[in-house]
């Protein structure tokens, strides 16, 4: 059965879309998508997650058809809302799979609760934005109050996907194109949040310097992502003691639009304790030891 489920936190309206499982394998999966994703942007990927556990598909303020929210309201607030939203539907322990700019609110969710964490897949996290990316952001943040779609679109698609030649034959052009099609049609409520959003990553800390502990974690980056680059998702990993970390072929940023097919079977498998080891799409693999790692994520 699926059902939407409305909440209210500090007075922000926002909800989720449920699919229940009557036999999971699983604790349920939460999903927290892109700064651009609702909560019905992952129906290519689910089917494999929808198999083996109910899944929660959230959309909190800020997002989707949630209420707006300022940019000066950070990621432990949205944070603290998935809490209140988690409380309602009385999901005492939970997976969570995590894109993009919903990782920033998953990694500090798992910081202050770990024990409510079974699993969490950060895909495309970073400590910080790099010099580059930053700039870019700030860029597409202006564009956008400019009403210039089509270049934004533009230097979003060069932001979030690769065009290398091995990744044009891993998804040849459609995840640029879908992803085109889809900034350039925003209309003007759409702009402001994507503005909004863009403001909150510029603003506010994505990680917690004290780092994630008792989470079984997995962080995966687009092999050639530049807006969070493997090597800033692998700093990610080493805050979390037992991590593992790796990435994914042929991909940039949007490994979920690159790679759908590749994305949602990882992801499957790490929900259901499955080995990775040899997954065609994935590097090799990098084990977080589990006693000595860093406390806090590296700089870079």
């Amino acid at each position: 059965m699926e059902f939407i489920h409305q909440s209210v936190f500090e007075g922000f309206r926002f909800g989720c879309r449920v699919v229940e499982q009557p036999a999971p394998r699983t604790e349920p999966v939460v999903v927290l998508g892109g700064a651009y994703q609702t909560m019905h942007s992952n129906r290519r990927s689910e089917r494999p997650w929808a198999s083996a556990a109910t899944l929660v598909n959230v959309e909190l303020p800020g997002l989707g058809t949630a209420d707006d929210l300022p940019a000066e309201y950070g990621f432990d607030f949205m944070g603290d809302a998935l809490g209140h939203l988690l409380d309602e539907l009385d999901l005492d322990r939970v997976n969570i799979i995590a894109v993009s700019y919903g990782t920033a609110i998953a990694y500090r969710y798992a910081h202050r609760r770990a024990e409510r964490v079974a699993r969490l897949a950060l895909v495309g996290a970073t400590p910080s934005l790099p010099g580059d990316a930053r700039a870019t952001v700030e860029a597409m943040s202006r564009l956008l109050r400019e009403g210039a779609m089509a270049e934004f679109a533009r230097r979003a698609v060069d932001l979030l996907v690769c065009r290398r030649p091995e990744c044009l034959e891993a998804h040849s052009h459609s995840a640029a194109e879908v992803l085109r099609r889809v900034l350039e049609a925003a209309d003007p409520h759409d702009v402001e949040r994507y503005a909004a959003a863009n403001d909150r990553l510029l603003r506010h800390p994505f990680d917690h310097p004290e780092g994630i502990h008792g989470v079984r974690a997995l962080c995966v980056s687009g092999e050639h992502d530049r807006l969070c680059p493997p090597q800033r998702a692998r700093a990610v990993a080493e805050s979390i003691p037992g991590a593992v970390f790796t990435t994914m072929k042929g991909s940039g940023h949007v490994v979920h639009l690159e790679r759908p097919k590749d994305f949602s079977d990882v992801l499957a498998r790490f929900l259901t304790d499955e080995d990775l080891t040899g997954h065609p799409s994935l590097t090799t693999l990098e084990h977080v030891p589990a006693a000595d790692a860093r406390r806090t994520p590296l700089r870079v």
